[in-house]
């Protein structure tokens, strides 16, 4: 089973052979944004990287992060955070630091104007690494100021393998290394061989519906993401093929917004009543007329 580290690894080689050159060299960029979508490796590169570079040492004593998931940071908050990181190296002049800000996008106004000013004024020996799961957020006073490395890992790990159902199963999980190890278990697999049946029919039959239910009613939020990716695959090959078919492309949309709106991790909902839902939509786009 491949490790989120070689997913990760393999996926942004370039990216990763280009910044440990410039690093080498000392001509490391001040202010990196890391971007793209959520579960794409962003934070994941940044261990792998310092680590590289670090060695034997604890990565954790070269890292300064805020603003996660469940504490999203003020004005306040960015000011101690950047007064800290000064302090530390002043005392080490050797090694550099990372200031880490996850999900920049969140940030307000007031935090953005500080945060602006550390990039104009970076401290020395420090690095700002500015996460984010969508760059059109930010405003163009940052992202002008700092390097921007994509992170899309699905199409650039995909290349790497010959294997066609490798090549495929890295295509369905989008990136999501979760989701690729699933597909490449054999549990996932026979998912994955139902899933397509199912969708492949040129009609919804219920009878088919509550077989599938049955075999993944035990599993049910392992193999729901799995579901969800496998349709999405389906719909972006149908959109390859399908250039002028207007009307249908319109109906894919709303259904991805279907999907985006209604089931959320937090949303409680009856699972077979979810699954039920989502392939009722599905099956109404009549993809195959």
């Amino acid at each position: 089973m491949i490790s989120d580290y070689d997913i990760i690894k393999k996926s942004y080689h370039r990216e990763f052979d280009l910044i440990t050159k410039l690093y080498l060299k000392d001509k490391f960029p001040h202010s990196l944004i890391f971007h793209g979508p959520k579960e794409s490796g962003k934070r994941k590169f940044l261990d792998i990287f310092i680590k590289s570079i670090y060695k034997e040492l604890s990565i954790d004593q070269f890292i300064f992060e805020i603003n996660s998931d469940e504490k999203i940071a003020m004005v306040d908050d960015v000011r101690n955070f950047i007064n800290q990181c000064n302090l530390t190296n002043s005392v080490d002049n050797i090694n550099k630091s990372f200031l880490v800000i996850n999900n920049l996008e969140l940030l307000n106004k007031n935090s953005v104007i500080a945060l602006l000013k550390t990039i104009e004024e970076p401290p020395p020996n420090t690095i700002l690494i500015l996460i984010t799961h969508n760059l059109k957020l930010i405003p163009k006073t940052i992202q002008s100021r700092c390097v921007k490395i994509k992170f899309n890992p699905h199409q650039l790990l995909a290349s790497k393998y010959e294997n066609k159902s490798e090549q495929e199963n890295l295509l369905i999980s989008d990136g999501s290394p979760s989701i690729y190890n699933l597909l490449q278990s054999n549990d996932g697999n026979l998912i994955k061989v139902e899933i397509k049946k199912i969708l492949e029919s040129q009609t919804f039959k219920y009878v088919d519906f509550e077989n599938f239910f049955l075999k993944i009613s035990n599993n049910f939020d392992i193999y729901l993401p799995l579901v969800i990716n496998l349709i999405f695959h389906n719909l972006k090959l149908y959109f390859k093929s399908n250039i002028c078919d207007l009307n249908k492309k319109k109906k894919i949309l709303t259904f991805l917004d279907f999907i985006r709106t209604n089931f959320r991790k937090d949303l409680f909902l009856d699972k077979k009543k979810i699954l039920f839902l989502i392939f009722n939509e599905y099956f109404s786009l009549e993809l195959s007329k």
